[in-house]
């Protein structure tokens, strides 16, 4: 299965909003995330780690210090929005993987609904980032010509 990932940034000129088109070969799909995406993702991490705090975990625990680190990462990463896409390709590569992921924190965080509601709420935003497709950028014919000097240049 290919890892291959090609990224194509284009910048909407009216109201700067960073949009990445991700295309994933091993999937075969295109997907958007933006800057917006990521700036959730942000307050869903932040509103996760305060409600912890209030839960009881410690400022020191896996839970709090774990998502103090995405933060971190996606706010030093030289485009947030393909961190973002990153991590959630790495956390819910299929369905099956965001069920058992669900399904884990429902077990581990029943008697702390409010910690609960927000890690739902925080990884349906990630699996969403997974899901988002497009057709992707347009794709032109190009003439017989064209393919056979790609093919000499591809095995030159």
């Amino acid at each position: 299965m290919s890892s291959y990932t090609e990224l194509a940034s284009i910048v909407n000129s009216t109201d700067s909003t960073s949009v990445e088109v991700i295309y994933d070969a091993s999937s075969g799909q295109f997907a958007i995330a933006s800057n917006e995406t990521v700036h959730k993702i942000i307050r869903a991490l932040k509103d996760t780690i305060v409600v912890a705090l209030v839960s009881g975990f410690s400022k020191t625990s896996y839970l709090v210090q774990d998502h103090v680190k995405y933060i971190k990462r996606i706010q030093t990463a030289n485009s947030p929005v393909s961190y973002v896409k990153f991590v959630a390709r790495k956390l819910f590569p299929d369905n099956a993987a965001y069920t058992a992921k669900i399904a884990k924190i429902r077990e581990s965080y029943k008697n702390k609904q409010a910690l609960l509601d927000k890690l739902e709420t925080l990884f349906e935003l990630y699996y969403n980032v997974t899901k988002d497709s497009s057709t992707g950028p347009p794709k032109r014919a190009i003439t017989k010509n064209e393919a056979e000097n790609t093919l000499a240049e591809l095995l030159a």
